[in-house]
């Protein structure tokens, strides 16, 4: 696929600043747009007038995360000499962001006279907090003070202990005629000579309470390649290694700095932010290239583990935060992000993320320093996560700005009855129930590792007996399928949705039910040929536009592919990668959403959701994961080997992986396709025991991907 379908809007980011523009560049108040940083939006308008028209765009062209260049004509207008045909001004506009944002304005007037003309740039800020903005919910801003001098704008706000402003630097080439201030307006009275040029350079740095984020580097140089030279290589069909390279260079790009290490952000612009889902589940897909992105998980929640109860933020002991926020609202403390804890999967997520960062470097002073963290994470599952002892986790917010939904599926309407209705609190989705399943026999090794084989007997048989119940209470026999849910009165919650898809993921459901679960996962009204929907099409409320009524997100569809794996359904997973992988192709930049629409494949290309994060993390993760999964690579770092089990499709003949690290071993892989099989050329793996072929040890290390 070479469509190259637009995303809805342009997202430029660098660090904990992004901006969220128009496809011409502009930044409108009315639209989700804005330059965020600290969770605030520090510039609400921008957009360039010339002759009180708007520019024609010609082009625009992303030169990587923080760096675009637009090109514009003038339309046909009148100017103070008369008729200016379009064309008569060519404008490129080359932006760049990286602790700053830095504009570079170019015009060009190719006209066979002088041209006089009106060039307007108006810049404004509302430094609404991004809840509200996402909201749409913007109250009036009385407190915004606007200073200008010369060539230099000011938009600051305070409010009671609350600062945020944006310096805004004018550089001209013409540095005695500056602009004319009229209210959030800048104007400038251009006057051109043929061929001659006029330049503004428009540098805006923002101030977090009192202090200044200077620009980081040169803002004319290109903007560097994100992901380092010692990270691992990939080489293989186009279709999957465009993806992959993607991915891998925006998980590198979502990396924000903590202490030695760096966690991955959950997405841009929304979500530039600590968030226990997503940074733990972006670090179990994406193992493959590199063990910072868990590292990094493990060290910025395990501080931020809840040691009380405190019901405005949905805490309990033990718990693991689920949203860390800096903007007004939490500092006022409007929301309950500071942090909020209002997720039910990040304790168990915690466990599955330690053991697998374990298995994949062999650390054990990793192990030890987060192990007590991770046991009363699992033992919050135990006391608190089932709130009525049944043996199930179950979830229902108590704060009043709390979530309904505290399962990945967190929209209000995400688990719904046939009806239409939401389902009744509390709710215990199926998926849950892996997640514990999974993080028990997690715990259960690192357990014995830690030399506590009593507890590792014990977490083993509550992995066993939580499984027997899951098949009792969720299996609905006539679908062949697992309930999405029980409702709070413990009745199966009967809509078909993706749910039960990372239950394989999980390896909770047994053989004969996993492959009817299968089966009806790839029906045409769950799989839209691009990817898994969230909720059947034949669901009365069934939304492809939706946010998670029918509409496809590439994480889901990768970790049920990685369940069916498990189960030795290749051909059938490798149908869902090839779905996610041809719409990363026909996508702006072969750059996967957060989500996007769940329209039937036979309609068109992939349809982009309006207000998808993008680049997100665990959509980032679905490539890396992916060529995991073909090369069949389970790691073992603590007992110094490696499984390869590799599996390639039809449409996959080769398949090499160079630099990978795996314990304190450095490892290259190649595999091709042999008519319907598929070997190992090379292996290089020096200080591992390299185990080939299908293993119960495999399969149960391919459960976290």
């Amino acid at each position: 696929m070479t469509v190259q379908i637009p995303h809805p809007s342009v997202v430029l980011h660098s660090g904990d600043i992004a901006l969220a523009c128009g496809l011409s560049g502009e930044v409108r108040v009315d639209e989700m747009h804005g330059l965020f940083a600290d969770d605030t939006r520090v510039l609400s308008t921008y957009r360039i007038m010339i002759g009180g028209q708007e520019w024609q765009l010609l082009g625009r062209n992303r030169e990587g995360h923080g760096s675009a260049t637009f090109t514009f004509q003038n339309p046909q207008m009148r100017g103070a000499r008369g008729e200016l045909p379009a064309g008569s001004l060519y404008l490129t506009l080359r932006r760049r962001l990286a602790g700053a944002m830095h504009d570079d304005l170019t015009i060009r007037g190719y006209a066979d006279h002088t041209i006089e003309a009106r060039l307007t740039l108006q810049l404004d800020a509302d430094f609404a907090d991004v809840f509200q903005v996402k909201d749409r919910r913007l109250p009036p801003r009385l407190d915004v003070v606007r200073q200008t001098n010369r060539e230099h704008l000011t938009l600051r706000y305070e409010r009671a202990g609350f600062r945020r402003a944006l310096d805004i630097q004018l550089v001209t080439s013409e540095p005695s005629r500056p602009p004319m201030f009229v209210g959030s307006e800048l104007i400038f009275d251009l006057l051109l000579e043929p061929n001659e040029e006029w330049t503004c350079c428009v540098h805006a740095e923002v101030v977090t309470d009192g202090v200044t984020q200077p620009f980081v580097g040169d803002p004319h140089d290109p903007e560097p390649e994100a992901i380092p030279d010692t990270a691992p290589t990939v080489a293989c069909d186009q279709l999957l290694q465009l993806a992959f390279e993607r991915g891998h260079s925006d998980l590198y790009a979502l990396a924000v700095p903590y202490e030695d290490t760096s966690f991955v952000s959950a997405g841009v612009p929304w979500f530039m932010c600590l968030f226990g889902r997503d940074t733990l589940v972006s670090a179990l897909m994406a193992g493959i290239i590199g063990d910072w992105p868990a590292r990094g998980a493990l060290a910025a929640l395990a501080p931020l583990q809840a040691t009380e109860r405190d019901d405005w933020r949905d805490a309990e002991p033990g718990k693991i935060p689920h949203e860390l926020r800096q903007g007004e609202l939490a500092f006022r403390h409007v929301i309950p992000h500071t942090p909020y804890y209002g997720t039910h999967d990040a304790p168990a997520l915690f466990c599955l993320t330690l053991w697998n960062a374990w298995r994949w470097t062999g650390d054990d002073e990793l192990l030890d320093a987060h192990y007590e963290t991770a046991q009363r994470a699992l033992r919050w599952c135990d006391e608190h996560g089932d709130r009525d002892g049944d043996g199930l986790q179950e979830y229902q917010t108590r704060s009043d700005r709390g979530y309904y939904n505290q399962s990945w599926k967190d929209a209000i309407d995400a688990i719904i009855y046939p009806s239409g209705e939401s389902a009744k609190l509390p709710i215990a989705t199926v998926e849950l129930q892996g997640y514990l399943y999974a993080a028990r026999l997690a715990m259960a090794e690192l357990s014995e590792r830690r030399g506590d084989q009593g507890e590792a007997i014990r977490l083993r048989d509550a992995a066993s007996t939580l499984r027997e119940l899951v098949e009792q209470k969720y299996w609905l026999a006539d679908e062949g399928f697992y309930a999405m849910a029980l409702d709070g009165d413990k009745q199966q919650v009967l809509s078909i949705g993706s749910n039960p898809g990372q239950l394989l993921w999980c390896g909770l459901a047994n053989p004969s039910r996993a492959r009817r679960t299968t089966k009806r996962l790839l029906a045409d009204d769950m799989f839209s040929g691009w990817g898994l929907r969230t909720l059947s099409a034949t669901h009365r409320r069934y939304n492809p536009l939706s946010y998670q009524r029918g509409s496809v997100w590439p994480h889901d569809t990768l970790l049920t592919a990685a369940g069916m794996f498990r189960y030795g359904l290749r051909d059938e997973a490798a149908t869902l990668i090839r779905g996610v992988l041809d719409a990363a192709c026909a996508l702006e930049e072969s750059r996967l959403p957060e989500l996007f629409c769940g329209i039937e494949r036979e309609l068109g290309g992939p349809v982009p959701y309006a207000e998808a994060n993008i680049p997100q993390a665990w959509a980032a993760a679905a490539a890396p994961l992916a060529v995991q999964l073909f090369l069949g690579i389970v790691p073992d770092a603590p007992r110094g080997r490696v499984y390869l089990d590799p599996w390639l499709p039809e449409w996959l003949d080769r398949l090499e992986i160079d630099q990978l690290a795996i314990g304190g071993s450095i490892v290259r892989i190649v595999v091709v396709r042999d008519g319907s099989s598929t070997t190992i050329e090379e292996v290089e793996a020096k200080h591992l025991e390299v185990v080939a072929g299908p293993t119960e040890a495999a399969l149960w290390g391919l459960c976290t991907g």
